[in-house]
């Protein structure tokens, strides 16, 4: 069925029109004229038979009123008495019914005893016996008896009555003779047209009377055949069946060419609504075709002219329609080539890898520079074994995890040409207009070498303004124990060559302890300093943010007792060792610090504290100096703005702050208020320091 179902739906829609049509014009009329061939055959038989009824009735009342009429004068015959029963009333007899042939009167044992005929000598043979068996045994058992059908002498059937009669005491019979010609004539004559037929059959199943003379005489059954049209009649007494009969052929002949009349109307009307369906079918579908070869010329992209069509019914507006639409979709066509040639172009040369990744990690597009850095023959291999060279999905990936904020920005390192690492930022991004299977996320991997190259120059440079600008303090950090070692090591000097006997070994040892520990001085004075200055990229380690941020003031420490400062230093002994670059940390507190020192143009106080608020470690600097003015504010992090006057800042120490916090996972948040000071708050969470540092 489904096949069937399909093949339907698959024929133009011109055929349909024509089955439409052929079938809603020929089907209604077949099934009224079948409709009507049925109720009027039905209606014909039933007539037929109540006419065959209605004839049989007739002829059956008509043989039975002749026979009784017979068997009448008969029995006035027989109330005469004996004298009254001379030749006279016997030819009187013979007179009055012409089918009377023959008048006998038979004695009680069946023997004729005088004989009246019309046709032969009125002599009666010796002990001649007129009844048959059969009649001779219904005879004594009935007032009326018939004989069968027999021939006389003339080839002509006639047929035997009896009825008994009492004369003398003696029961005797009267039996006459009877001519079946004028039965059978009537028969004959009684045709109603030339394909019915009538015929009379004895109580033996001959026929004994039949429009066709052919079938006289031979037996029948008087059971109607399915082939004809028929009915019959039981003439009482008589024991004879008339029966009619009309083949249906011939009843039903009207009415089949009634049918055939009503077949090529319907074919004639068939023909007609064909013609007409067939030029519908054209008229509808024309412009549906033209429609369908436009569409695909223009699926192809190919260039067709808009179509023409006089109609101004619903099908000129859908044409009409599609021509704006066609117009409209080739110049948006026209556009987003343009557009996507530009968009390729972009691809190609924005510097940045593309991909685009499914929901399974599977990546089903890269842009050239992507294919060129992942090798386009890994395409099967899962985003995060191919990008993160891991074994399982990333635990910070949207993908991974769609709910989580951000767009999985982290760093990786592949190995370029020559063998030089570089660096990349990856991320990505979720697609809110996505074809399933096509992609779901977008990957962008970025190579950010050289920004990353320029980032520690920047750093590096941040660190040699530092030092430029600290450099007296360094000297003058640096001159105090050397001009200690100084005096001491003259001072010993003179004593030895002078020869002074006081000189002992305890003193001795006091001179070099001294000596020693101005030395230890000046080494980590120039540690810390070559420690700061030293160009390092990110390195992961283990910090102890006391002895860094002790580190941090030692490069500051002559410059706040210079100008006589108050510093505070506050811990949380709860804060542990954490991952990180103790040196980065180190330079964002050296700069932070400078510029507290820088915002005081009196005595005043700078706060270092730390603290730990759940997994995040809070790091502050706060200051009473002259604090931000508030319309600078939204420009204190970007490169290169200072306010310090030339020589005495870059304008690149809160920028690189901002960098090297952001490096750690953490946020940096600064509040000022002008002549109050100023108080810089960082929070670093040390559970992602540590993630970042496993990764």
């Amino acid at each position: 069925m489904k096949i069937v179902t399909n093949w339907i739906y698959s024929q133009p829609i011109r055929n349909k029109v024509l089955v439409f049509g052929i079938l809603m014009s020929s089907l209604p009329l077949i099934l009224l004229s079948y409709y009507y061939f049925i109720h009027a055959k039905g209606d014909l038989e039933k007539r037929i038979n109540e006419k065959q009824i209605l004839i049989l009735n007739n002829l059956s009342a008509e043989i039975k009123l002749e026979m009784d009429q017979t068997f009448q004068k008969m029995q006035m015959f027989t109330i005469m008495n004996q004298t009254e029963r001379n030749n006279r009333a016997f030819y009187e007899l013979l007179q009055q019914s012409d089918s009377i042939e023959e008048i006998v009167i038979t004695n009680h044992q069946g023997l004729v005893e005088k004989r009246i005929s019309r046709y032969s000598l009125n002599l009666a043979k010796k002990d001649e016996r007129w009844y048959t068996d059969d009649m001779w045994y219904r005879f004594q058992t009935k007032e009326r008896t018939y004989g069968n059908v027999e021939f006389n002498s003339f080839g002509q059937p006639v047929m035997k009555l009896a009825i008994p009669f009492f004369e003398n005491g003696q029961r005797k019979g009267l039996g006459v003779v009877v001519q079946l010609q004028k039965i059978i004539g009537k028969i004959s004559s009684l045709r109603q047209d030339h394909s019915s037929y009538l015929y009379l059959m004895d109580n033996r199943g001959k026929v004994i009377a039949h429009q066709d003379y052919s079938k006289l005489w031979q037996k029948h059954s008087d059971l109607i055949d399915n082939s004809v049209i028929g009915v019959k009649e039981k003439i009482q007494g008589l024991d004879w069946t008339l029966v009619m009969e009309q083949p249906k052929s011939s009843a039903y002949e009207p009415i089949d060419k009634m049918m055939q009349n009503g077949l090529t109307v319907v074919a004639i009307a068939t023909l007609m609504v064909s013609l007409i369906s067939i030029y519908a079918g054209l008229y509808f579908t024309k412009p549906i075709i033209q429609l369908d070869k436009a569409m695909r010329k223009l699926k192809f992209g190919e260039k067709f002219e808009p179509l023409k069509l006089e109609q101004t019914d619903e099908l000129g507006m859908l044409v009409h329609s599609f021509n704006n639409m066609s117009k409209e979709l080739q110049e948006k066509s026209l556009r987003l080539n343009q557009e996507k040639e530009r968009l390729n172009l972009v691809l190609s040369g924005i510097g940045a890898g593309l991909g685009l990744v499914r929901n399974d990690y599977k990546i089903t597009w890269m842009n050239p520079l992507l294919k060129e850095l992942l090798q386009e023959k890994q395409l099967q291999l899962p985003c995060y074994t191919l990008v993160g060279a891991s074994n399982g999905p990333c635990e910070d990936c949207m993908i991974t995890c769609p709910g989580i904020s951000g767009n999985a920005d982290k760093l990786i390192t592949f190995e370029g040409a020559g063998g030089r690492k570089r660096i990349y930022r990856h991320r990505v991004f979720p697609l809110n207009n996505k074809i399933e299977g096509e992609g779901e996320y977008l990957l962008f991997i970025e190579d950010i070498t050289e920004q990353k190259e320029i980032e520690e120059k920047i750093v590096q440079t941040d660190k040699l303004a530092a030092l430029g600008l600290m450099a007296s303090s360094f000297a003058h950090e640096v001159n105090n124990p050397l001009t200690t070692i100084n005096v001491y090591a003259e001072d010993l000097l003179d004593r030895v060559i002078s020869g002074d006997k006081s000189l002992d070994q305890d003193e001795m040892a006091h001179y070099m302890k001294k000596i020693k520990d101005n030395t230890t001085r000046c080494k980590k004075i120039t540690g810390n300093l070559l420690n700061f200055s030293r160009k390092t990229s990110w390195s992961q380690s283990s910090i102890h943010l006391k002895e860094t941020v002790q580190d941090a003031i030692s490069l500051v420490e002559h410059t706040i007792k210079k100008k006589n400062l108050t510093l505070k230093v506050e811990f949380d002994p709860a804060i542990p060792a954490f991952s990180g670059d103790s040196l980065k940390l180190m330079q964002v507190l050296v700069n932070l610090l400078n510029n507290a020192i820088d915002s005081f143009k009196k005595e005043g106080t700078i706060t270092i504290k730390a603290i730990m608020e759940n997994t995040n470690l809070v790091l502050s600097v706060g200051d009473t100096g002259e604090g931000i003015p508030e319309k600078i504010r939204s420009k204190i992090f970007d490169p290169f703005f200072t306010t310090k006057p030339v020589g005495k800042g870059t304008g690149l120490g809160l920028s690189v702050c901002y960098g090297i916090v952001q490096q750690f996972g953490g946020t940096i948040q600064i509040t000022s208020e002008q002549g109050a000071g100023t108080f810089v708050e960082i929070r670093i969470p040390i559970q992602k320091v540590a993630l970042k540092e496993a990764n």
